[in-house]
């Protein structure tokens, strides 16, 4: 409560209650007095820690009270090779559990004396071989087949049922005829730790053992999810537990800097696009590199050139290009700015993203010129944030958080590089572009 304000700063502390016993420790409830305002402490004291006298002092009696019977414990627990522990189990359940551990302490007395045996893991145990008793056991390859359905009704873009395919049926040859009820921990970090690179010499980098790790993961999380009935018409499971959960993901100690096109490099690339073939696969480079679509096959620039609005789509009259959902990765629908220089390339050669034989041409410049998978559109992110600095805009027409961007593309291309990359257009005539401004 509030008494003036007319005392001074300092602290004044009054006893107005005598000590409370609670073995060798007390509660005392103390008044403050500061500022012009008053109120009630309770201080715990009478007990030793590191060889010096101590004390505590709480704002509520329960807290109080509660320090009181917990430290009292531990004192008397310090003093005697009997126990008191504050807990909510009964005398019989205290008893039995001392029992369990005596009946642990004899298999250490009779085995190896280094093997320590925990009730925790006894219990794991008991619980796992119980559970065992009401598992079905699902042969792998039927369980993979019924995943893969049910994800595909779900949505997931085709591109990720081939990689997820791809890693179960690797570890089912792995498993070789198991069933998904038998996997265990060990098993999936047997599996792991073998994967090789594609030399087949040394193991795999960070990131494929946590990709495949992660496949694994969203596999066996399913499973778990799964019931059927047995003949006694009891509920039986898949798996008693996700064997994945318990390997952890290896962390990444660094990441490298994103592989980007400088300006000489990108002028290069869409000026040997515009000669080759007489600039059959300009739209596709050009969408790749300045609208920074995801290629590869199942990305959005191959859903892009085989959607039946693709000329709608491409809105050259507006100036942008809507990714609808059915073709963005994320399954979100965005528009990416068709800015001068793209324009430029599209009205000069077409809509025709993807020819015919549209793929092998798109190995062909991309052996020539080394381009790794992503490098288009890293350049895209790199050069948009260097030219225009929104992160944000960005962000919005990459179908990417500005997390990401901020952690990998700032800085790495000036702002004379960003301008002079969104000005690099085709000149002469259509269907003779035989030099790049």
């Amino acid at each position: 409560m509030k008494t003036g304000n007319t005392r001074s700063p300092a602290t004044k502390t009054t006893r107005r209650t005598g000590a409370k016993k609670g073995g060798k420790l007390s509660i005392r409830e103390i008044t403050e007095t500061a500022d012009g305002y008053t109120w009630t402490t309770y201080m715990v004291q009478g007990f030793r820690e590191d060889g010096k006298w101590k004390r505590r002092k709480f704002r509520d009696r329960s807290d109080a009270e509660a320090f009181v019977a917990l430290k009292s414990v531990e004192l008397l627990n310090q003093d005697t090779r009997l126990r008191e522990v504050v807990t909510n189990l009964s005398t019989d359940q205290v008893k039995e559990a001392e029992a369990a551990f005596n009946r642990l302490a004899e298999l250490e007395r009779g085995g190896d004396a280094t093997r320590k045996h925990t009730l925790g893991a006894a219990v794991e145990f008991y619980l796992k071989h119980m559970e065992a008793d009401r598992l079905k056991p699902v042969e792998f390859g039927f369980a993979r087949r019924q995943f893969l359905d049910a994800k595909e009704h779900e949505g997931v873009r085709d591109r990720s049922i081939v990689q997820l395919n791809a890693t179960l049926r690797q570890f089912e040859t792995f498993m070789d005829g198991r069933a998904v009820c038998d996997v265990t921990t060990a098993d999936v970090e047997s599996y792991l730790n073998g994967l090789r690179s594609k030399d087949g010499k040394h193991k795999a980098a960070t990131k494929t053992f946590n990709g495949y790790r992660a496949d694994l993961n969203v596999f066996f999380r399913w499973c778990a999810e799964q019931t059927d009935t047995d003949e006694q018409g009891r509920k039986v499971r898949w798996v008693a537990d996700n064997p994945v959960a318990g390997v952890k993901k290896k962390k990444v100690e660094s990441r490298d800097v994103p592989e980007t096109l400088n300006v000489a490099e990108a002028r290069s690339l869409m000026e040997h696009v515009a000669q080759y073939r007489g600039g059959v696969m300009v739209p596709h480079f050009a969408l790749a590199l300045f609208a920074g679509l995801r290629t590869g096959e199942g990305g959005e620039l191959h859903k892009l050139a085989q959607h039946p609005d693709r000329l709608r789509l491409i809105d050259l009259e507006r100036g942008v290009i809507h990714i609808k959902p059915e073709i963005s990765k994320t399954g979100q629908y965005r528009q990416v700015m068709i800015r001068p220089a793209l324009h430029a390339w599209l009205t000069r050669c077409g809509l025709e993203v993807l020819p015919a034989n549209g793929v092998r041409h798109v190995k062909t410049i991309r052996k020539k010129f080394k381009l790794g998978h992503d490098v288009l559109r890293h350049t895209f992110f790199s050069m948009h944030v260097a030219a225009f600095k929104s992160v944000g805009e960005a962000a919005l027409e990459g179908g990417n958080t500005e997390q990401v961007l901020k952690k990998h593309y700032l800085n790495l291309a000036s702002y004379k590089e960003g301008g002079e990359f969104w000005n690099i257009k085709p000149t002469g005539k259509a269907g003779k572009i035989i030099r790049i401004a």
